[in-house]
């Protein structure tokens, strides 16, 4: 196996129904300096059987056992902690990544040495049809412009490994976005490597109301508990938030 670039790392925990088209994905993609690391996370079902079997067909995939369900901030930690690429890309065992989609944020991190990369992605229902797209106008994102709300899909993401090191997932809902406002507080700024979409996001099915009553209180909590936000500073976000949302066509 060549020196890996791209460490891909999948947290998994009774994702037997998913994880083998998840893994396809990743294994055909046509940037082929990689290593996958997936996480299993306590499964109680044939998860580790799905992945072991695919181990026998590509030794580029590697799997780390959490004896004790510890969620997906854990796992993703740990399958970065194990990485030894440069770069750290993300994908849930689920979700599903068109065939260039490191290939293109590879050339584009690398070009302009970026440390956080995203793309535009589509959603997809339990079958794998597609229901909608997220495309994601913003070439560039700050600290303030994400502030306003996650434009950053986990699975189109792309960290530089060093940087992911510093600003590991907090164990807290919503903790994908925690991460990302972590790295941009700290002066970086988020890009989008190229204008395609990259992957797909498995939606499943839920109460969509209940979803957005849920994503909107875990915002606040992060505006009040992890940046630190007085009212009005979180007030001020959390409208700005709520009129993306409102306005968000997925």
């Amino acid at each position: 196996m060549s020196t890996p670039k791209v460490a891909v790392v999948i947290p998994a925990h009774n994702a037997e129904k998913f994880i083998a088209k998840t893994l396809t994905s990743v294994c055909q993609q046509t940037f082929r300096a990689i290593e996958i690391i997936v996480v299993d996370d306590a499964s109680t079902d044939n998860t580790v059987e799905v992945v072991k079997t695919m181990m026998a067909d590509d030794n580029r995939i590697l799997l780390k056992q959490h004896t004790k369900n510890q969620g997906v901030a854990a796992a993703r930690n740990l399958g970065t902690e194990t990485a030894s690429a440069q770069y750290v890309a993300f994908v849930d065992a689920d979700d599903i990544w068109l065939p260039d989609k490191l290939a293109l944020q590879v050339a584009f991190m690398d070009k302009h040495q970026a440390k956080l990369g995203y793309g535009s992605y589509e959603l997809v229902d339990q079958s794998g049809a597609k229901i909608g797209q997220r495309m994601i106008s913003e070439a560039t994102l700050s600290h303030k412009q994400m502030l306003h709300g996650n434009r950053i899909g986990l699975l189109t993401s792309i960290v530089d490994r060093e940087v992911a090191l510093a600003h590991p997932f907090p164990k807290i809902r919503s903790e994908d976005y925690a991460c990302w406002l972590s790295i941009l507080r700290d002066g970086y700024t988020a890009y989008r490597c190229t204008d395609k979409i990259v992957a797909r996001y498995r939606k499943h099915m839920a109460s969509t109301s209940a979803n957005k009553i849920q994503a909107a209180r875990w915002t606040w909590q992060i505006y009040r508990q992890v940046e630190k936000m007085n009212i009005f500073q979180a007030g001020y976000s959390f409208c700005a938030y709520a009129f993306m949302a409102l306005t968000d066509r997925r």
